[in-house]
């Protein structure tokens, strides 16, 4: 299989992993175990996705880069599948957290290395500043604050999918 189709695949799983993140929290029928593994879906597509977002700009994106990509994939690791409580603190919280601070950096090393879109970048840093700035304000705005935030993290993922997915995007 050529690289080319290696990138349009991840850039589908991106797409599709950043729209069920987005669709996940709406009142979609299931029960507890669907949910599960709708969630499971969701976290596995993103891995896939973030695997050929990182490779198509990895020799622009440095050390920061680099270090942003692995913390993340490390951290999806942690929130794909139940949460648990095995190590004595909240995997999802705790991996939720991880994530949202590598993709501040992997952010920061795609906008200083120039790269293209920017919807990506700016969608993540937006999700981080949505959890952070409303989980400050007095309820409700907090609850809304975790809404709009993986609102916008599924965004950064759809629209780094498109990226990989419309016509002469490149190929490492």
């Amino acid at each position: 299989m050529n690289a080319r189709i290696l990138f349009r695949l991840s850039g589908a799983a991106a797409l599709a992993g950043g729209l069920l993140r987005v669709a996940s929290p709406m009142p979609l029928g299931l029960d507890g175990l669907g949910q599960e593994w709708l969630w499971t879906l969701t976290d596995v597509l993103l891995t896939l996705g973030l695997i050929g977002v990182y490779l198509a700009r990895a020799n622009k994106l440095g050390f920061l880069g680099l270090a942003g990509f692995v913390l993340a994939m490390a951290s999806l690791s942690f929130i794909g599948g139940p949460d648990a409580d095995v190590f004595g603190f909240s995997t999802y919280e705790q991996g939720a957290a991880v994530l949202a601070i590598s993709l501040v950096g992997f952010s920061i090393a795609w906008l200083r290395a120039g790269e293209r879109p920017l919807a990506p970048p700016l969608c993540w840093f937006g999700a981080v500043l949505a959890a952070g700035g409303l989980g400050m304000l007095p309820a409700p705005l907090p609850d809304y604050g975790f809404m709009a935030a993986g609102t916008l993290f599924g965004l950064g993922f759809v629209a780094a999918g498109w990226d990989l997915l419309k016509p002469g995007a490149r190929a490492i």
